[in-house]
């Protein structure tokens, strides 16, 4: 009897705690504290029983198997025992709502966040898409103007300033644009297209009327900036005493007189190649009467032309052969001269971030003077080391837009107009100036117009002798054309004494030369007047 009393306790003991664990769900804040209850109320009466039954047996004199209290026997009809019904919760589910969390499906809304995308707006972040508009900046472009971003500059649109006749049936349309852009004209069943430089462009077309229709587009970075121009261009013809000259591309202008060097039609005869190597050999023996070590060094500028083929026009077909630049170095190498080679010196120096040669005017620039200078006072240092170039570094270079030179003269009708043009067209360039301290007698001559203008002053074409008083330095005689302008400063500073004959006069005075006994003489000119030195200097 003992031990089915035992087992009826035990099973309300765990009964009883299996209902305070699952609880009723309407009273979850209560579910600890009654299962706390239940569990002291069933440890009551289960320590109360044990004593009672323990006193009721105390004078029994049987002995109970341990066994039968471990594993009680159960019996078969002990749920009839009693009708009262069953505290155990149902395994049906509740119709009544549930805080608690349930692995059961229910038909009723669950107050627990959903894993289905939701209708209602949330502040939470979700990684879900939701047809809602975002409010997370996107990169997707957008039609709102950005308040936050500064306004684009306005475009420069094109404008055409002056079309003028060129060479035959082709002028020249200049203008500005956006700075960077490549221009494009279309007319008179043409399409031409050329870069522009630093806001300047020139187009070389055609026209075999007295106008002709152009609609002119520019394109940065292959893509259409500002409008379409329509322009109807009358061309006109340059006054009679201006120079012709070529319309290339990338806004560079060639004088005509370039053209037969770049074709090689004005190829010297063998007999005026070698009469001018025994004038040299002859005029060296002379010098070393009086010096020596003396040496005539020539440096002969190639044009711009022979120097940027790309640019020219393809009606000109450039010479595959030896040109008379080519020809004349070499007979000036027999007779005993010094050559500075400047064409394969500007091959290497061509790409650089500032030009050769300025766009608008047919000279060398301030920059493609210093280039020849470091070639000349590299050789020339091998004697006198003190005379070695001096480096960019010591020099100012200026960039700004200046007036323009004489090929944007050459485009006018008169004289008044060509003024003008050179005011108006402008060319961005550098004009070069020393930043260390020299000699004032070096400076004391300005090379150019004004400061503004870099077409070469008047001044400049008189003869002069500039002395720095450096004993250290060599001295020398310098024959020239106008190209000495660009070099001028630069190689009287290298020098003790300069003595510059006028421009264009090359004649050989042995007296003047026996009297200064130079360690030099120098000859600067352009490609297009070596007839100067071949025929008569």
């Amino acid at each position: 009897m003992k031990k089915y009393l035992i087992f009826i306790l035990a099973m309300l003991f765990v009964f009883t705690t299996f209902l305070a664990a699952c609880g009723d769900d309407t009273t979850p804040d209560n579910s600890q504290t009654n299962e706390s209850s239940v569990n002291e109320s069933s440890a009551d009466e289960s320590e109360s029983s044990t004593e009672s039954l323990d006193a009721s047996e105390e004078g029994n004199q049987s002995s109970t198997d341990p066994s039968d209290v471990s594993e009680p026997e159960v019996s078969e009809n002990s749920s009839d025992e009693s009708e009262e019904p069953s505290k155990e919760p149902s395994k049906e589910p509740s119709k009544e709502p549930s805080d608690e969390p349930s692995d059961e499906p229910s038909d009723e809304p669950s107050k627990e966040p959903s894993k289905e995308p939701s209708k209602e707006p949330s502040d939470e972040p979700s990684d879900e898409p939701s047809d809602e508009p975002s409010k997370e900046p996107s990169d997707e472009p957008s039609d709102e103007p950005d308040v936050s971003e500064e306004p684009e500059d306005p475009v420069n649109e094109i404008s055409v300033f002056t079309c003028r006749y060129t060479e035959g049936p082709y002028f020249a349309l200049v203008g500005t644009c956006e700075d960077g852009a490549v221009v494009t004209g279309v007319g008179n069943g043409e399409t031409v297209t050329s870069k522009s430089y630093k806001g300047w462009f020139s187009l070389r077309m055609s026209c075999d009327a007295m106008s002709v229709d152009v609609k002119l587009t520019q394109k940065v970075n292959g893509k259409q900036v500002g409008k379409t121009l329509e322009y109807n261009a009358v061309p006109q013809y340059p006054g009679n005493d201006m120079w012709p000259m070529v319309v290339g591309g990338d806004f560079q202008f060639f004088l005509q007189s370039m053209l037969p060097d770049f074709e090689g039609t004005n190829i010297p005869s063998s007999y005026n190649l070698s009469s001018l190597t025994s004038r040299v050999a002859s005029r060296i023996n002379s010098l070393r009467q009086y010096n020596p070590d003396a040496e005539i060094i020539y440096m002969v500028v190639p044009s711009a032309m022979t120097m940027y083929p790309e640019l020219v026009p393809e009606d000109y077909e450039q010479t595959n052969g030896k040109t008379k630049l080519d020809l004349t170095m070499q007979a000036l190498k027999d007779g005993g001269a010094t050559v500075i080679d400047l064409k394969t010196v500007f091959a290497k120096h061509k790409k650089d971030s500032m030009p050769l040669y300025y766009k608008l005017d047919s000279h060398w620039s301030d920059y493609g003077a210093y280039v020849a200078y470091t070639e000349l006072f590299n050789h020339i240092a091998t004697k006198f080391p003190d005379a070695k170039p001096r480096p960019q570094s010591d020099f100012n270079w200026n960039p700004k837009y200046y007036q323009s030179g004489d090929m944007s003269y050459y485009l006018a009708t008169d004289k008044n107009e060509a003024l003008q043009y050179q005011n108006d067209i402008k060319e961005y360039s550098y004009f070069r100036t020393f930043k260390v301290n020299v000699p004032s007698s070096v400076t004391a001559y300005d090379r150019y117009v004004s400061a503004d203008k870099l077409s070469y002053n008047n001044s400049m074409t008189y003869a002069n002798t500039v002395r720095t008083n450096n004993e250290k330095l060599p001295s020398c005689i310098v024959m020239r054309d106008s190209f000495s302008t660009q070099i001028y400063d630069i190689l009287a500073e290298r020098m003790n004494v300069t003595h510059y004959y006028g421009m264009w006069d090359y004649s050989w005075n042995i007296s003047t030369i026996a009297s200064e006994s130079p360690d030099y003489i120098i000859y600067v000119l352009a490609e297009w007047n070596l007839d100067d030195i071949i025929l008569y200097g």
